[in-house]
């Protein structure tokens, strides 16, 4: 594909730059949440992988990553972005509801999910 020079540093920084940015405010925000905050440091790594993949098969001519057979190695990266970027869909799933516990939020509470038990099971 054919690029303007300035195209690929500004994609990899702004990657970069919005990931940094990304990671601090969740931290920050996320401070007395530990659990959440892990799953949201996860989420960011795991994304800034599968960035890594679409990077190398979007600007491998320019980045001089040389493929035995170009169409494999694209596919296989690409498959690696999407299986990568899944992962961090689902980490960020996971600490989005950690982050809620405890708050307030339109007249509803939300609490950490703990199985009810019946009635019976308790008294024996």
């Amino acid at each position: 594909m054919s690029f303007e020079a300035e195209v690929i540093p500004l994609f990899i920084g702004g990657v970069l730059a919005v990931s940094g940015f990304e990671l601090i405010v969740g931290c920050v925000l996320l401070k007395n949440k530990k659990s959440a905050c892990k799953k949201f440091v996860l989420h960011v790594i795991t994304m800034l992988i599968g960035f890594a993949f679409l990077i190398r098969s979007i600007f491998a001519n320019w980045l001089n990553v040389k493929f035995d057979i170009a169409s494999i190695s694209n596919s296989t990266n690409i498959g690696l972005f999407g299986i990568f970027w899944c992962v961090s869909v689902i980490y960020y799933d996971i600490a989005f509801p950690l982050s809620l516990e405890g708050r307030q939020i339109f007249s509803m509470t939300y609490k950490s999910y703990e199985p009810e038990r019946s009635h019976q099971a308790t008294t024996g």
